[in-house]
């Protein structure tokens, strides 16, 4: 599960409430997190390191750094986004793939950053990319679109989600793997999963 901050599970009040470990427990799969703060831009090293992985699924969110931090035109991020995804697809050509595009972050929906596009535009950006390379027939990607996943109730700080939220992205992640057949029922009950002690789906 590649991302940024919000995937490495910032203001989670514990790392196994993070929406990755939520969604791995929901699944009945070990989540890897390859979240990491202030990245996931689309850099190609990052992409050729998930296509050099063993994995049974993979995810990805990113996006939201590219509106501030780091700014990307809308055609700039289309472009990394079909570039990240060929790269990936290099090494892993038939491995289930689900793209989560940049959930709610109220501040830059409608705010243009310094290359003139909003967090709206580059979502878009991202998901054109996505529909375009299932529509060229890649059946084993997925798209989960992120603006309504959560709600303003959802965030923590204005970008990270809290509890709630991470719990919501976990949510709608484990249903779009199911809805794509890329991921099937859970684990038996009691199978020991990492960090899942006192921890459920949905908790706060």
């Amino acid at each position: 599960m590649h991302g940024d901050s919000i995937t490495e599970g910032w203001l989670s009040t514990r790392p196994a409430h993070s929406w990755p470990a939520v969604a791995g427990r929901a699944l009945g799969l070990d989540a890897v997190n390859l979240g990491y703060a202030g990245a996931a831009r689309g850099e190609l090293p990052t992409a050729e390191q998930l296509a050099a992985l063993p994995a049974e699924l993979l995810t990805l969110a990113f996006g939201t750094n590219c509106w501030g931090r780091t700014p990307h035109s809308a055609p700039l991020l289309y472009e990394t986004t079909r570039a990240f995804l060929a790269v990936v697809r290099a090494g892993r050509p038939r491995t289930p793939l689900l793209l989560l595009s940049p959930v709610l972050r109220p501040e830059a929906e409608a705010t243009r950053n310094a290359l003139g596009a909003t967090l709206a535009e580059l979502r878009t950006a991202m998901e054109e990319a996505v529909r375009d390379r299932v529509a060229a027939g890649d059946d084993r990607l997925a798209l989960l679109p992120g603006r309504d996943v959560l709600g303003a109730q959802d965030l923590a700080d204005g970008l990270h989600p809290n509890d709630r939220g991470h719990a919501r992205i976990a949510r709608a992640v484990a249903g779009a793997l199911r809805d794509s057949g890329f991921a099937g029922t859970p684990r038996a009950p009691g199978r020991d999963l990492p960090g899942a002690r006192g921890t459920r789906l949905g908790a706060d």
